[in-house]
């Protein structure tokens, strides 16, 4: 009987393996049919010389940031940084002056409010060099493009945010020449493998809280809440209804979660690391550091 059960579980475990492999085989494939289609040929970033002792830190919207920009802002000091979505509109923008922007979400080159909320600022405020990288199918949104093009200091980067999954070194490859990065679920993902084609070696990623879990909750009407708290929102939570089913949040949280594992592989590849200087951040893929 032991040696029959054995037997199973070894079938078992055969199969799942041989599973496995026609599962990447299939996301290969799949891949490449979406690189295909979406991809487009970018040009390598166009940056000014940088002194190689530099190290890079990556802003994202947590509430945990207004900690370290209030209160360990010296740990910023001789650093470049990166911000994300809404930063250009807060005070903290003009303060400590990123060299790098980042945009993944459609609304804001797509909808008109959204446009105006965040680059009419951002054009106004900056009077540094600062390069601002979006993904190419933010190119046939001509009104955003108008706004920044004001601006005599921004600089545009395109880069691809086509999802590959697959093979690990089908996957690499398509990494290595920007044709695409793992599923970007988080502005984060792509901020990191975008950081990874920067001539940086050490990269810090703060806040970067990603609580999701603690934010969600379902009402007696079986309606999924969020609320959501950003580091510029000064003390205030804003409260939304989800469109989705709390399994299909769920859902998304797991790939934004398995991305960062891939971009952390993909970082030792290049031999570059990710540090983690977010308190209290649910992301379990990067080493952890404080900042204290």
């Amino acid at each position: 009987m032991c040696k029959l059960a054995v037997s199973e579980m070894q079938n078992i475990s055969g199969l799942e393996q041989i599973y496995t492999k026609i599962g990447e085989v299939g996301n290969t494939l799949l891949s490449l049919f979406r690189i295909i289609l979406l991809s487009r040929r970018v040009k390598p970033f166009s940056l000014p010389v940088y002194n190689n002792n530099k190290e890079l830190v990556v802003l994202g919207n947590g509430p945990s940031l207004r900690l370290l920009l209030s209160e360990r802002s010296s740990f910023l000091e001789g650093k470049d940084l990166m911000m994300v979505n809404f930063s250009a509109s807060s005070d903290d923008f003009a303060r400590f002056r990123p060299m790098f922007y980042l945009l993944m979400d459609p609304a804001f080159f797509e909808d008109e409010a959204t446009r105006q909320k965040l680059f009419v600022p951002m054009v106004d405020r900056t009077v540094w060099e600062m390069h601002l990288f979006v993904p190419v199918s933010a190119r046939k949104y001509a009104a955003w493009q108008e706004i920044v093009s004001r601006s005599p200091y921004i600089r545009i980067h395109w880069f691809n945010a086509t999802p590959v999954e697959g093979v690990v070194s089908f996957r690499h490859f398509c990494y290595r020449k920007r044709l695409g990065m793992p599923r970007p679920r988080n502005v984060l993902v792509a901020c990191l493998m975008v950081a990874l084609q920067l001539p940086y070696d050490t990269i810090y990623l703060a806040g970067a809280d990603h609580s999701w879990m603690k934010e969600i909750w379902v009402d007696e009407n079986n309606i999924v809440n969020e609320d959501r708290a950003h580091f510029y929102d000064r003390n205030s939570t804003q409260r939304v209804v989800s469109s989705h089913r709390l399994h299909e949040l769920l859902d998304s949280m797991a790939v934004a979660f398995r991305s960062y594992h891939e971009v952390e592989a993909y970082s030792r590849k290049r031999g570059k690391e990710i540090i983690n200087i977010t308190p209290g951040s649910f992301i379990d893929a990067f080493r952890r550091m404080s900042v204290d």
